[in-house]
């Protein structure tokens, strides 16, 4: 059975493999590999940024309903 450690050092190998190559089999350029690499990151950066805003917004409307919820009863 394969251990964790080698599952995940597998799945960097074909994701880093996976960013050498195009879909047509031929060898990505160093700023190709550069592009894709910086695109991801951006795309990440801005789902990560997004989650943490609705987190945000999350906690201020339960705060604005809990004011509310006291503003009523008083």
């Amino acid at each position: 059975m394969i251990k964790i450690h080698e599952r995940i050092t597998l799945l960097r190998r074909s994701i880093l493999l996976s960013k050498l190559y195009k879909k047509d089999g031929s060898r990505r350029t160093h700023f190709e590999i550069i592009e894709a690499l910086l695109s991801r990151n951006a795309i990440l950066d801005a789902f990560i940024q997004d989650r943490e805003l609705a987190g945000e917004f999350s906690e201020w409307s339960n705060e604005n309903l809990i004011q509310e919820k006291t503003d009523e009863e008083n």
